[in-house]
């Protein structure tokens, strides 16, 4: 029970305010229990920040893990997942403030923490990537360069898509990544 309070007081103060910005002392005061309480769950406010970072990670997986239990086409997959996913990280901006953050004040915890979820999402594309392969459904040539090329894409459309006079939704950066990954850029000559 005091875990979870301490957990929910986090979250709240670190989207309201960001990680730096908060104090174990704010969090043990909008918790209702005493800092000594926190550091029997949490031996510090990094520790309580990779904690998110994880739940993160875990939520992510059940969304794309719940695309792929439906009986659709791979690319149906991708592009759904993509969109769930974007819908799900714009709703939460956990991810956007905490990057926010480690982008403007340089903070080495958060990168180190961000960097956790860059390799689990890579690798997690790379995995599928495989499989696609495997299956006859895409080719590359050099798997950890198309990894990357996808995650990048998903990653600046989330975070740093910011053109006022071209608003996006979550199902138009979906449908453009799949037709991408399914399409490519060249147009056939026929």
């Amino acid at each position: 029970m005091k875990e979870e309070q301490i957990i929910e007081a986090a979250r709240k103060l670190f989207h309201q305010f960001g990680f730096k910005k908060v104090s174990m002392d704010e969090i043990a005061k909008e918790a209702g229990v005493t800092k000594r309480t926190i550091y029997m769950y949490f031996k510090n406010k990094e520790e309580l920040l990779k904690f998110f970072i994880m739940e993160e990670i875990r939520n992510m997986k059940n969304i794309i893990e719940e695309v792929e239990k439906k009986d659709i086409g791979y690319f149906d997959v991708i592009n759904e997942a993509i969109y769930k996913l974007l819908k799900y990280v714009k709703e939460t901006h956990f991810l956007s403030v905490i990057s926010k953050e480690a982008k403007n004040l340089n903070n080495p915890i958060i990168v180190q923490n961000l960097k956790l979820i860059d390799e689990q999402i890579k690798n997690y594309i790379k995995e599928k990537l495989i499989n696609a392969k495997e299956k006859g459904y895409i080719y590359y040539d050099d798997i950890e360069i198309t990894a990357f090329l996808i995650y990048k894409m998903y990653i600046a459309l989330i975070l740093e898509w910011d053109d006022e006079s071209k608003k996006i939704d979550e199902q138009m950066i979906a449908k453009n990544i799949t037709n991408i990954l399914k399409n490519g850029l060249r147009k056939e000559v026929r």
